[in-house]
């Protein structure tokens, strides 16, 4: 019976966490006309920064001694603030959000390469084989996409931030693992959202970003980012890396922009071609291959 459970909540867990990630593609089309990228993020770590905390206290989490912080605070930038900020700037720069979509997939790979290098993980073949069949999934579900979305008009500047977001994501969940990994979750996780407050408010103010107009697809689009997307999502995935492979973790990231893409054709009525639906089996058996024991 208890493995049963056990086996249960090894495919629950990581299922629900994929699921609620790739909701954030969705988020960032809600929130188009109402508020700037940045200024969004920063009230959005805020309420989770104080999400976290008041439920980190009513629990009664030991929270790090303060000279750890600042290791608590350095992984907080790097997987919200900076990519989260990059990626939407990119973004709103033309960069097609496809395309931006089709590099974050390459964060297994990233991962499984650092993971080797500096956490001596034990990486196989056949997950190697299956981050290939996976991003070739992906692939074929974004490039039909790509020419639909963003201008050509960006500077050369755009994809290297856009290639800089994806690598500070995969940093911050290798840190996850290494220097904070025996930390309380909850405070920890406080802890990561005020400094990504703080990032998201300076890159606001160097983009001289201002737009701020709350309707109620923005006030949808803020609770479900700070309840659902920061108060679970990013609280799984936490989760997931502290408790086994970073490696199988960030495999399951490939199945999100295949999920948005089904998403989007169920709530905004995209086009979801035979291709695209092809590419989702080859995602979903990437992750397979990623995940097998």
């Amino acid at each position: 019976m208890t493995k049963n459970k056990n086996a249960g909540a090894a495919l629950l867990i990581p299922g629900l966490f994929v699921l609620l990630w790739s909701t954030g593609f969705i988020v960032g089309r809600l929130i188009v006309d109402s508020a700037s990228p940045n200024i969004f993020l920063a009230i959005r770590f805020f309420l989770s920064f104080l999400l976290f905390a008041v439920i980190a206290m009513v629990l009664r989490k030991k929270f790090p001694p303060v000279t750890e912080w600042h290791k608590h605070a350095l992984a907080g930038v790097f997987i919200n603030g900076i990519y989260l900020g990059g990626s939407y700037w990119t973004i709103s720069q033309g960069f097609p959000a496809a395309l931006m979509a089709l590099l974050g997939a390459l964060q297994p790979a990233f991962t499984m390469v650092i993971g080797v290098a500096f956490m001596r993980e034990n990486v196989r073949s056949i997950q190697v084989a299956g981050i290939f069949v996976g991003l070739a999934g992906v692939a074929m579900v974004l490039f039909p996409t790509i020419g639909l979305q963003g201008t050509q008009s960006y500077s050369f500047l755009v994809p290297i931030i856009a290639l800089v977001s994806v690598l500070s994501i995969t940093w911050g969940t290798i840190m996850q693992k290494m220097s904070i990994a025996k930390s309380e979750l909850l405070p920890s996780m406080a802890i990561q959202n005020a400094s990504a407050t703080l990032t998201a408010i300076a890159l606001a103010l160097l983009l001289g970003e201002s737009l701020l107009a709350p309707n109620a697809e923005f006030l949808v689009a803020l609770s479900w980012a700070v309840l659902i997307l920061s108060g679970l999502g990013t609280y799984l995935l936490v989760l997931l890396v502290r408790t086994g492979s970073a490696t199988k973790t960030t495999s399951l990231m490939l199945l999100a922009p295949p999920l948005a893409a089904a998403e989007a054709w169920l709530l905004f009525g995209d086009k979801l071609i035979v291709l695209q639906m092809l590419g989702f089996g080859l995602a979903l058996l990437g992750v397979g291959l990623c995940r097998k024991k």
